[in-house]
C-alpha cells in the first residue's frame, strides 16, 4: 500500500557568534498535518579553540528547536535532508538531524520513520554540521525537509 507522500520543510532559524534568536511564527501544513515552531532554537559553536563544528544540543551550550506538529489521523514522519539557507557557505563533510519525541526518534541517516498518533505531538530537532576545517563567524540559518506518510 502506498500512502501519499508530502514534503514538509520547517525553517530552522538558528544563529551562531551573533547569538540573536529568531521565531517563526507562520505555520506550515499539509492535508494530513500541521507544522507550528515552538522555539527557534540555538547553534552553537563545539567549544574548541577553532571551531569545525555547529551543533545545538545543550552539552555544547545551545538548544534544540521546538515544533508542535498536529495531525488529523496517525502518520509517519522522515527526515529527508538539511538545507543550508544562510551564512558563510560550505559543504559539511557530516552532517545529522535528529528529531525526538515522548515516543521515539528519527535521524537523516536511514532510521526508521518516527510514528505520530493523531493529536498534538513535541518534537525537538537536534543538528550536528561538521565543516571539517575552521568555520567563519557569521549567522547560520537550515532548513530541515521532511516526509509526512499516512499510517
Amino acid at each position: 500500500m502506498l500512502g501519499r507522500f508530502l514534503l514538509i520543510s520547517i525553517s530552522i532559524l538558528i544563529s551562531n557568534v551573533a547569538f540573536t534568536t529568531h521565531s517563526l511564527a507562520e505555520a506550515k501544513s499539509s492535508d494530513v498535518c500541521t507544522f507550528t515552531q515552538v522555539n527557534s532554537g540555538e547553534l552553537v559553536t563545539q567549544r574548541n579553540t577553532l571551531p569545525t563544528k555547529l551543533v545545538n544540543s545543550h552539552d555544547a551550550g545551545g538548544y534544540p528547536t521546538e515544533v508542535s506538529v498536529t495531525c488529523k489521523q496517525p502518520a509517519r514522519l522522515s527526515v529527508l535532508n538539511l538545507i543550508q539557507v544562510a551564512g558563510p557557505k560550505f559543504n559539511p563533510i557530516s552532517s545529522l538531524v535528529s528529531i525526538e519525541t515522548h515516543q521515539g526518534a528519527s535521524t537523516s541517516r536511514g532510521s526508521s520513520p518516527l510514528s505520530l498518533p493523531r493529536g498534538t505531538t513535541p518534537l525537538k530537532i537536534f543538528l550536528s554540521i561538521d565543516k571539517g576545517s575552521p568555520l567563519e563567524a557569521g549567522n547560520y540559518r537550515y532548513d530541515v525537509n521532511f516526509i509526512i506518510t499516512r499510517k
